[in-house]
């Protein structure tokens, strides 16, 4: 076999593994207690809108997918615990599509 045939290959494969940037401009929502939560929404302050998730099993993670506008935004996560207990936290304190960033909430 070629060497250079090999390094070529070698160099498909380790490029393969390598792990992408894929989860800019993503919220990744880890529920780490053994509980459902239920009613996930994600609130943007500034625009007024409301996307709902639904419920995450326990143990679970959910990603979601920031919608950016032109403009920058706040974004809150709102759920409900098992004790029927409403939740709201900041997520991300600023979006913007020209700074995409990975963030990620865990619930416990």
């Amino acid at each position: 076999m070629n060497k250079s045939f090999l390094l070529v290959l070698i160099s498909i494969f380790l490029i393969s593994c390598a792990p992408f940037e894929s989860d800019k401009g993503k919220i990744i929502i880890n529920n780490k207690s053994p509980y459902l939560i239920t009613d996930v929404n994600i609130e943007y302050e500034a625009a007024g809108k409301i996307d709902s998730i639904g419920n995450i099993a326990s143990n679970s993670s959910y990603k979601y997918t920031i919608q950016y506008t032109d403009a920058e935004d706040s974004i809150n996560i709102n759920y409900i615990d098992r004790h029927k207990k409403k939740h709201s936290a900041n997520v991300v304190p600023y979006a913007a599509k020209y700074d995409k960033q990975k963030y990620q909430f865990d619930i416990e």
